[in-house]
């Protein structure tokens, strides 16, 4: 099977699981976490990718892991992937349930990338400019990269409006150079 196919496969069942139960906004909970701990300890996937490590070692170590942090149904879902051998899918599993969570309530991504921290008074702000401009609730992330001196890149799904100071300095250059040295010398 192909390796998306399994990434859906399991995050539609379990996001049908908890729709059905009335707790998709508890199973989103867990899926941030479980991709939080992943993320933060890439130790944790190598132990449960890992071929000689039995099932049931690999079903403990979750359970000490998560059993006080996620919901009985995650935790069922994680057994299942390890008892399926499927385990290098995990991540993704939890990625494509946080997508079709937010298609189901309508919330939008929102990447403001900036050359310096912004306050939480400055996100929120850019946040109900992006949810007003899109009419939709917006989940906003901020990143900083030096490199584009200042100014700001927004980008929302897949737009993106560039703003930054680097992109102007380079439409200039690009201006400067096409310009006809002949008609400034006319000019002189």
């Amino acid at each position: 099977m192909h390796h998306s196919q399994i990434n859906t496969r399991y995050a539609k069942s379990l996001f049908l699981l908890a729709e059905e139960k009335g707790i998709l906004d508890d199973i989103r909970k867990d899926m941030d976490i479980l991709l939080s701990v992943l993320e933060d300890n890439p130790e944790i996937n190598t132990l449960l990718e890992h071929p000689v490590i039995k099932t049931s070692k690999k079903t403990q170590l979750l359970n000490e892991i998560f059993k006080e942090e996620v919901s009985n149904h995650t935790l069922s879902l994680l057994h299942l992937i390890v008892k399926n051998n499927r385990e290098k899918h995990l991540n993704e599993i939890c990625r494509y349930f946080v997508v079709m969570y937010k298609k189901n309530k309508g919330i939008r991504t929102a990447t403001i990338t900036t050359s310096f921290d912004l306050s939480r008074t400055h996100l929120e702000s850019i946040k109900r400019s992006i949810e007003k401009i899109f009419k939709a609730s917006v989940e906003l992330d901020s990143k900083v990269n030096e490199s584009i001196i200042g100014g700001m890149i927004i980008q929302v799904d897949d737009k993106q409006l560039d703003l930054s100071v680097a992109r102007q300095i380079k439409q200039l250059k690009t201006k400067l150079f096409d310009i006809d040295f002949n008609d400034i010398k006319e000019i002189i």
